[in-house]
């Protein structure tokens, strides 16, 4: 590594995939995607519900891990949520530098101080 971190924050958001908000998710998607066929499309897998057994489930947050698009969906999330909020609010506070790295619900943060 060429930066001088000295300590690494491994995480993992628990429930992450089972608890964003949707209403949440939509607005985010629709600050990039302008073609409304792929917002109904993504809507649609959102109320889509989840066979557990022998009942059908329906859930108005989250996306089953496991789903086609849950991934994709978690990492436009937390791009918005967790990423820009790293570096907008919490990097301008901290003595040294920091970088984060992130797929889906795991990542790391390494801190110079």
């Amino acid at each position: 590594m060429d930066r001088k971190i000295k300590y690494i924050l491994d995480a993992d958001i628990q429930g992450c995939f089972d608890n964003f908000d949707h209403k949440i998710l939509r607005q985010l998607l629709e600050k990039r995607i302008k073609d409304k066929s792929l917002l109904r499309l993504i809507n649609k897998w959102l109320k889509a519900g989840v066979v557990d057994g022998d009942s059908l489930e329906f859930s108005k947050k989250g996306s089953p891990q496991g789903n086609i698009i849950s991934s994709l969906l978690c990492n436009i999330y937390l791009h918005y949520v967790l990423d820009a909020w790293i570096m907008e609010q919490v990097e301008p506070l901290m003595e040294g530098k920091l970088f984060i790295v992130r797929y889906a619900d795991d990542f790391i943060i390494g801190f110079e101080n």
